[in-house]
């Protein structure tokens, strides 16, 4: 079998996609390299210390909707 690179692969994966799913494989990608970032990592440790605390007082859980708002 012979050795399949990757990269091209990928490229060659992508091209045939259409314009909106080309959009949604970069914003994953760029997705990967964001949750590998210190300040990401900070950022859910803190949010989930949040809601641990938000539970415990009996209190609703922040719809993702408004988490998403508020992470971009």
């Amino acid at each position: 079998m012979p050795k399949i690179n990757l990269k091209e692969k990928l490229i060659e994966d992508i091209g045939g996609l259409p314009r909106n799913k080309m959009k949604e494989v970069i914003d994953f990608v760029s997705y990967l390299k964001l949750k590998e970032d210190e300040w990401f990592i900070a950022y859910v440790n803190r949010r989930g210390r949040l809601a641990n605390i938000e539970r415990k007082a009996g209190r609703k859980f922040t719809k993702l909707e408004d988490l998403q708002r508020e992470y971009r």
